[in-house]
Formats: structure tokens, C-alpha cells, sequence
């Protein structure tokens, strides 16, 4: 699957492939990996942001610094066809591998 803004694409003329998809080539060649247990969502009416960070516990430490990595700004049309996207994702990698449980959400210490 591939999203994005139809219009950034580079366009051939209409007349020569009116219903034929384009083709995109994606470079990889400078692609890095990031692994992130941790993101959190900011945004203003003009953009959403997600922060991807990890959170590696240490015993005897009761509140670690997360290391916030990567920053993604995305319009919030981008961002709504990345949710669109991680749904269809999640869905098929549930069908074929069974259902994806979450924990419960946890309670801050001295609470409840």
C-alpha cells in the first residue's frame, strides 16, 4: 500500500492512460530502521505530529527517561489516510495471525 498526496505526485497527461494507476519507484537505498514502544500525538489545525521514542526500564528506577527520537509532521489528511492504512494493516495481520490483545491501561501508583 502506498498513500500520499495525489497532487505532489508527477502526472502524465491525461489523454494517454486515463484510467491506468501510476507507477511509483521507492529508493530504500538510504532508508534507516526505527524501533519505537512509545509515541505521542500533538498537532494544531494545520498539521498532527507523532513523536516515536523508547522506553527502556531500568530496575530501580521509577520514572525513565523516554528517548524521543523521530518526529513525523503529517497534514491531517496525510495523517487521516495513515490511520486508514494502519486499520486495513492491523485487520489483515489479525485475520491471518489471530486477534492483537492489549493490557489494560495502567493505574498511576497510589491510585485505585
Amino acid at each position: 500500500m502506498i498513500f500520499g498526496e495525489e497532487e505532489d505526485w508527477p502526472m502524465e497527461p491525461q489523454s494517454q492512460h486515463p484510467h491506468q494507476p501510476q507507477q511509483i519507484r521507492l529508493d530504500v537505498g538510504t532508508m534507516e530502521t526505527l524501533y519505537a514502544n512509545f509515541f505521542a500525538l500533538a498537532g494544531s489545525p494545520d498539521e498532527l505530529v507523532i513523536y516515536f521514542g523508547t522506553n527502556s526500564p531500568l530496575p530501580n528506577v521509577p520514572q525513565p527517561a523516554i528517548k524521543v527520537s523521530h518526529r513525523l509532521m503529517l497534514l491531517p489528511a496525510n495523517a487521516k489516510r495513515l490511520m486508514l492504512a494502519l486499520q486495513q494493516a492491523v485487520k489483515a495481520h489479525e485475520d491471518r495471525f489471530g486477534p492483537i490483545e492489549l493490557p489494560p491501561p495502567r493505574r498511576p501508583e497510589g491510585q485505585g
